[in-house]
């Protein structure tokens, strides 16, 4: 009797344990029920496997089947062939089944607090209506169509990234600093605008110089700056935009030379478009995160200057002409001999 007794003591226990966990986790399972599996518009599309790696605590025990079918499986190619490829042979292996799994088991155990406080971020955003209205407005606004597939999802700690290797292989790491109110919205129309104009770039027989990377993150950033309806220093860095505004001629002056050069001849502009670390920075005197995105600010301004000098919405010819003839007919750099 007695132990029969401490046989349903125990189950009792057990019982509790697996009902503290499921409480302890079902605010953030309620937080992500709700959100599409994967939203489509046209070719493109987003997969939220944050979601999934979630909804794999819900259980009394960690299902590792859902984060390899929900997680894994769905984006293969990315954690194969990009986060693999980036972080190297050994940290890659993290990326692979087996790692995927590994991490994800303990996800909310370690996180469970700053995950509540990033998904905080869907409480404000309806997410749903958010990604499906950047995948449809950068193709209306830009009259393109676009193809690609995005991941978002929440990375091992210490290996955040916002970007990617290619259209079918880009990635939102919930744990980066970009995910917050305040930025979500801007960095999203951002890197959804390269899936439009990366196919388009490539193409081009300047695709690979400098001049091809300045005009892919300034039209990126001035298609944000359009499509949110921002001020040109809201679109460019805040503040800081004076900072390079004031020194635009010597921006433009010592990088100029280097337009038509590709990383393998000179890897200088490459360092200031956050595309290679090899070398130096030759603009000197500015913070950190404004010498890294240079290029950002003078393709911004040589789209600017084209608009300005060709009509309302002409911005959109990149979309249909070289490179090189887009930033003859901009003016710019008329414009910038002119400045005393």
């Amino acid at each position: 009797m007695k132990q029969l007794i401490l046989f349903f003591f125990s189950l009792f226990l057990l019982s509790c344990s697996n009902l503290d966990r499921e409480n302890k986790y079902s605010a953030l399972i309620k937080k992500v029920q709700h959100i599409e599996d994967s939203i489509f518009v046209g070719d493109m599309v987003i997969h939220n496997a944050f979601k999934q790696q979630i909804l794999a605590h819900s259980g009394n025990q960690f299902d590792s089947l859902v984060i390899l079918e929900k997680v894994y499986k769905p984006n293969k190619n990315t954690f194969d062939n990009c986060l693999g490829r980036i972080f190297g042979s050994e940290k890659g292996k993290m990326f692979k089944s087996k790692g995927i799994c590994k991490w994800n088991r303990t996800l909310l155990k370690n996180h469970d607090s700053l995950i509540t406080s990033i998904l905080s971020v869907i409480e404000t955003l309806d997410i749903n209506k958010l990604f499906t209205n950047h995948l449809t407005a950068v193709q209306e606004i830009t009259g393109q169509k676009g193809k690609g597939r995005w991941l978002v999802y929440f990375g091992p700690m210490g290996f955040s990234i916002f970007g990617g290797c290619n259209n079918d292989a880009m990635i939102l790491d919930m744990f980066g600093e970009s995910w917050n109110i305040e930025d979500v919205d801007a960095l999203f129309a951002h890197e959804i605008e390269h899936l439009i104009y990366g196919p388009i770039l490539e193409k081009d027989k300047n695709a690979n110089t400098g001049l091809g990377a300045t005009m892919d993150e300034g039209l990126a950033q001035f298609f944000t700056y359009k499509y949110l309806n921002l001020s040109v220093e809201e679109g460019l860095f805040g503040e800081q935009t004076s900072l390079l505004l004031e020194r635009e001629k010597e921006i433009f002056n010592k990088l100029e030379p280097l337009l038509f050069k590709t990383i393998e001849e000179d890897c200088t502009i490459f360092k200031h478009c956050e595309r290679n670390d090899s070398c130096e920075y030759i603009i000197d005197g500015l913070p950190d995160e404004l010498s890294g995105n240079i290029c950002y600010f003078l393709g911004f301004r040589i789209i600017q200057k084209y608009e300005e000098n060709n009509g309302k919405d002409s911005w959109k010819d990149i979309y249909n002409m070289p490179i090189i003839d887009f930033y003859t007919k901009s003016g710019y750099k008329a414009f910038i001999d002119s400045i005393n």
